[in-house]
């Protein structure tokens, strides 16, 4: 008998948690981050222009610019010390291009597309410069 109640608690725990963590992903997914329609736009012509780059094979730092400075400009304030970043380092990269490398860019890169997927569903995959 003991045996069958220790199953028996185990289950109810087991789907006690299995509910839990269904309720938790529910409401993770239906959280957005909150985001302009303007940063969602620039966003998006970013995301298009690096699918044309890797289309072309080949990256133009002159188009990138405007959209990344426009992402900067319109950027949630969470997210706009990044959004900086990355637009001064597209900005400079030319003339520095050790930038490309740099573990503070890249995290700051990396957290704007994070934010602009979460925010805006617009990217499918990590980009940098």
């Amino acid at each position: 008998m003991n045996k069958f109640v220790y199953l028996a608690n185990r289950l109810a725990l087991a789907v006690v948690l299995v509910s839990l963590l269904s309720l938790l992903t529910a409401c993770s997914e239906k959280e957005k981050l909150p985001a302009s329609k303007a940063f969602c736009q620039a966003a998006e012509r970013y995301n298009n222009e690096l699918q044309n780059a890797e289309r072309l094979g080949e990256a133009d730092v002159d188009r990138q610019l405007p959209i990344v400075q426009e992402l900067a400009r319109t950027a949630p304030k969470k997210i706009k010390d990044d959004a900086e970043t990355f637009a001064n380092a597209l900005k400079n990269v030319e003339r520095n291009p050790s930038l490309k490398d740099n573990p503070k860019v890249q995290a700051a890169v990396d957290a704007v597309n994070r934010y602009a997927n979460q925010a805006c569903n617009v990217y499918k995959r990590d980009s940098g410069l």
